[in-house]
């Protein structure tokens, strides 16, 4: 019996791993991918196909509870947010609060990333100001607009820089464009 729960026990663990190395390499093939050729590379439609196939190989260890370490809701959460579909950005905003939970600060900046594109999706101003948009006719790009009762403060929990900074960062991708 001992000798079983052991064996047990060691596939779960090679399971874990391997859901793991697997979330890895997503992100970094999101991440690969989205920076690419730089800012307009997430608006090409081979990389939506990408992202999508990604989203679903997420959903699906999200779905059979595969999930375990930080790093594995950060990656997966990070992934969702990509995502314009309710249940992704559920998924997406609770995976960040369960990696910042396990102690990777970097989980609440996912969730409030999946809070802004909540908000965005639905037309409303976004809370941190996470979200930026294209605007083919002017050729620039935007800060999505921002909810003004969010402060800096509630920003600086959440893992977002001061607005002053985000409002910045659209001069910085506006000069990449040029």
């Amino acid at each position: 019996m001992k000798r079983l729960l052991t064996l047990a026990l060691l596939l779960a663990l090679a399971a874990c791993q391997s859901t793991s190395a697997r979330l890895k390499i997503l992100y970094g093939d999101s991440l690969r991918d989205r920076l690419g050729d730089g800012p307009f590379e997430s608006l090409d439609e081979d990389y939506l196909e990408r992202q999508e196939e990604r989203r679903e190989e997420v959903r699906k260890l999200v779905k059979a509870e595969q999930l375990v370490t930080a790093e594995d809701f950060l990656y997966a959460g990070v992934i969702l947010t990509t995502s314009s579909h309710p249940d992704d950005l559920t998924a997406a905003w609770a995976s960040g609060l369960k990696a910042a939970e396990l102690g990777e600060d970097l989980g609440f900046r996912v969730a409030a990333e999946a809070i802004d594109r909540v908000q965005m999706v639905s037309g409303a101003p976004q809370r941190y100001g996470t979200q930026y948009y294209y605007v083919d006719v002017l050729q620039k790009w935007r800060l999505y607009p921002v909810d003004e009762k969010t402060s800096d403060e509630e920003r600086a929990a959440m893992g977002v820089e001061p607005l002053a900074e985000l409002l910045a960062r659209v001069d910085a991708l506006n000069e990449e464009v040029r």
